[in-house]
């Protein structure tokens, strides 16, 4: 499929802040029809009905990899009753998106939807 936007706009802010070389924390938060990008081969291929495995696994594994925290919204987990083991790894579940993404504006983030 189409790369999402909330990974290419990932891409975008990482690579901005590495040539500016701002200081940078940003926490994705994969919720509702996002969600299925944080989950391993196996879980993937079972939610999407395919046997090709997740073909964003290595994008954010680079992510993960330069400091972004991915997390998967812990409502959006229940409902599909995914759990950790269905993860990709350093994905990390929270509560739920809406408290999550309140709790980090509260802390200073600036919120970008998609």
């Amino acid at each position: 499929g189409d790369l999402p936007a909330s990974i290419f706009h990932m891409q975008l802010i990482k690579n901005d802040a590495t040539r500016w070389n701002a200081k940078n924390d940003v926490v994705a938060v994969f919720h509702t029809n996002a969600g299925h990008v944080t989950l391993n081969d196996e879980a993937y291929n079972a939610e999407r009905n395919i046997a090709t495995g997740n073909p964003f696994k290595a994008l954010l594994a680079d992510l993960i990899g330069r400091g972004v925290r991915v997390e998967l919204c812990g409502a959006t987990a229940a409902a599909h009753k995914w759990g950790n083991a269905d993860l990709l790894p350093d994905v990390k579940v929270n509560t739920d998106a809406m408290a999550r993404l309140t709790q980090l504006v509260q802390e200073g983030f600036i919120k970008i939807s998609e």
